[in-house]
């Protein structure tokens, strides 16, 4: 492990915005490590605030696409194999004062969130929003299943907070994918530079960087007729199962079912025994599915093997909402997309372990009579836990659109330095 020293031009910061800021208190004088970051250059914008605040930023380097989105001011370099791990980050959180991850998924985030409550550092995980496309989320110790946030109603009473006004965060997927299919394959490419990385994946980074660019446009091309809310909903009425990224730590870590197609399997053979013979169930894919597996062909296997051929279908896009105001429920596995549909009414069934699964926001029944009794969700209980969720947890912008994350990183700074209602405004 080597640290990189700034070089004597350091003040030019390339990332730095002209427009002069408010000083944020309470950031002079600490030291954060970022441990991970979303892919592309908003590790160096946040580290822009955070050092024009008075603290000390530097990012972990664990293989050359943290190195292209980060450069080698302020780097610390991991070269050690992965069982090293544990011991070095020990010793790094006693020399910083926090530390900062993007999601769960990995050896390097685990360890970290494993280790959470036994460092010094304080561990800040920070993730895409609990209510997309508008916010991100920043919890400390964990997100997801690991979140604190109250597990029943009487965790979020009234009344509640007011809704923080926010900005609209624009276009986030062409950037997205654009930034991940560059780290990736800089990734790939210089391996030779750090051998022993150990990756998070269950695919190739360079087959993933190909799948999600050409299912980027595959989607471009595809006719809007195949994922019409109305087109959908007027072969009759549906329930709606929405698919988790394959290889989520949602999955791996919190779910009895591993990968979509074994969520999928059990989805289909309950909807066959139990649902009503008029019902449809529509499969929606993830928004950033990597495009490697044929859902839409285990969809069809599962359909033919339990005689539900023309009863199941597959879409790969659509209208979120408006197939939340369609459908009859949702199923998911722990997919935050049920989180829209609890807001719009619809009936959402989860399978997994999640935050927002209790009762009044939730079905509590077995799946087997989700499918011919689903319970609405209760509107004022799920007002209050949104206001509440959004006050605690979440922050309006993007990581991923340039004209918004120079604005997400100063309000991500002012929620490290405490001042969490300010961050939702500035």
């Amino acid at each position: 492990m080597s640290v990189a020293s700034p070089s004597p031009s350091a003040g030019a910061d390339p990332d730095a915005s002209d427009e002069p800021s408010e000083a944020i208190p309470g950031l002079a004088g600490r030291r954060f490590l970022i441990i991970s970051a979303p892919f592309g250059s908003y590790s160096r914008k946040l580290a822009c605030v955070l050092r024009a605040n008075g603290a000390v930023v530097r990012r972990m380097i664990f293989n050359a696409g943290d190195l292209l989105d980060w450069g080698s001011r302020d780097a610390v370099k991991f070269r050690r194999g992965g069982d090293a791990w544990p011991h070095a980050l020990a010793g790094l959180a006693e020399t910083y004062t926090d530390l900062v991850l993007f999601g769960e998924a990995g050896v390097y985030n685990q360890t970290v969130i494993e280790q959470a409550e036994r460092l010094k550092a304080s561990v800040w995980v920070i993730e895409n929003g609990y209510f997309r496309p508008h916010w991100v989320t920043m919890e400390r110790n964990g997100v997801n299943a690991r979140s604190t946030l109250p597990r029943s109603a009487d965790g979020y009473p009234a009344p509640a907070p007011r809704e923080p006004p926010f900005q609209e965060a624009g276009t986030i997927l062409p950037h997205h994918v654009w930034n991940l299919a560059r780290y990736h394959t800089v990734q790939v490419a210089g391996r030779v530079l750090f051998p022993r990385y150990v990756r998070p994946y269950t695919r190739h980074a360079l087959v993933q960087a190909g799948g999600h660019a050409w299912r980027y446009l595959k989607l471009r091309l595809a006719s809007p007729l195949a994922t019409d809310t109305d087109v959908i909903a007027g072969r009759g009425p549906f329930f709606i199962t929405c698919l988790q990224r394959e290889g989520d730590t949602t999955l791996l870590r919190y779910s009895d079912y591993v990968t979509n197609t074994a969520f999928l399997e059990h989805v289909v053979a309950d909807f066959a025994t139990h649902a009503p013979p008029q019902a449809r169930l529509v499969v929606k894919n993830h928004p950033l599915d990597p495009g490697l597996v044929n859902y839409q062909a285990v969809v069809r296997r599962l359909a033919r093997r339990h005689a539900l051929e023309g009863r199941v279908d597959f879409i790969d896009g659509g209208n979120l909402a408006a197939l939340c105001r369609a459908s009859l429920g949702m199923v998911v596995n722990n997919s935050t997309a049920a989180l829209s549909a609890v807001g719009f009414g619809t009936p959402v069934k989860v399978l997994g372990q999640a935050f927002f699964d209790f009762e009044g926001l939730t079905d509590q029944q077995p799946l087997s009579r989700f499918w011919t009794a689903p319970q609405t969700p209760d509107h004022d209980l799920y007002v209050r836990f949104r206001e509440h969720v959004l006050h605690r947890t979440q922050i309006n912008g993007s990581y991923h659109n340039p004209a918004m994350q120079d604005v997400t990183a100063r309000r991500m700074a002012m929620a490290f330095a405490g001042g969490w209602d300010r961050a939702q405004v500035q």
